[in-house]
């Protein structure tokens, strides 16, 4: 509800803003509307306390939280109360902030634990194709050597030209494979690969 004055104040812009339409001036006069504040306060010499709202676990009564001067009691009377309120404000609030580290504590492990898992996955699984590829070029040098072995005992003493520079490509083309399968090697190939090392997880 507005004050006398802020009425006088109210109607004295209505006749502004009506002058102002007749002369087609809307656009200051929008802006010079007074505002109001949204409540009046009006002192009446009585204390209030209200303590923030805070969730007391474990169920029960909730303590009080507003404490009031009245006809009968005043704030100042209430002391012993107020600071049973304070007490029980204060273990709420430490409460809910152990839960919550306690929370954020058990949230950060479970990351922990879900990134520990994929890691150990993520090294396994290259382990396993690290392993399978050396597998697969032992049953190739073999198959290699096998037909090497078959040629030489089903062809004559005197093999025709072009078998006789495959053979000999073949020789030459399985010692290199097989230098590659040596154990200096494999060690070069795991170091190169990053496997079986303390650095996995690259």
């Amino acid at each position: 509800m507005l004050t006398d004055a802020e009425r006088t104040k109210e109607e004295a812009w209505q006749r502004k803003r009506d002058l102002a339409s007749r002369r087609n001036g809307w656009d200051s006069v929008f802006f010079d509307r007074p505002r109001f504040p949204e409540w009046d306060y009006y002192p009446t010499g009585q204390l209030s306390l209200e303590f923030e709202q805070v969730y007391v676990f474990g169920g029960g009564t909730a303590p009080r939280r507003s404490f009031r001067d009245a006809k009968i009691q005043r704030l100042e009377n209430m002391a012993s109360e107020i600071g049973v309120g304070l007490a029980v404000l204060a273990a709420a609030k430490t409460e809910q902030r152990l839960k919550r580290q306690a929370e954020q504590r058990r949230a950060e492990e479970e990351r922990r634990r879900r990134e520990l898992a994929a890691r150990v996955k993520h090294i396994e699984d290259r382990r396993t194709a690290g392993l399978g590829a050396i597998l697969a070029e032992l049953e190739e040098l073999d198959r290699l050597r096998r037909l090497i072995a078959m040629l030489r005992a089903e062809v004559s003493a005197e093999p025709t030209p072009r078998l006789s520079t495959f053979l000999a490509w073949a020789k030459e083309h399985l010692a290199v494979r097989e230098s590659r399968l040596s154990p200096q090697a494999i060690e070069d190939r795991f170091a190169g690969e990053q496997l079986f090392g303390d650095t996995d997880d690259a």
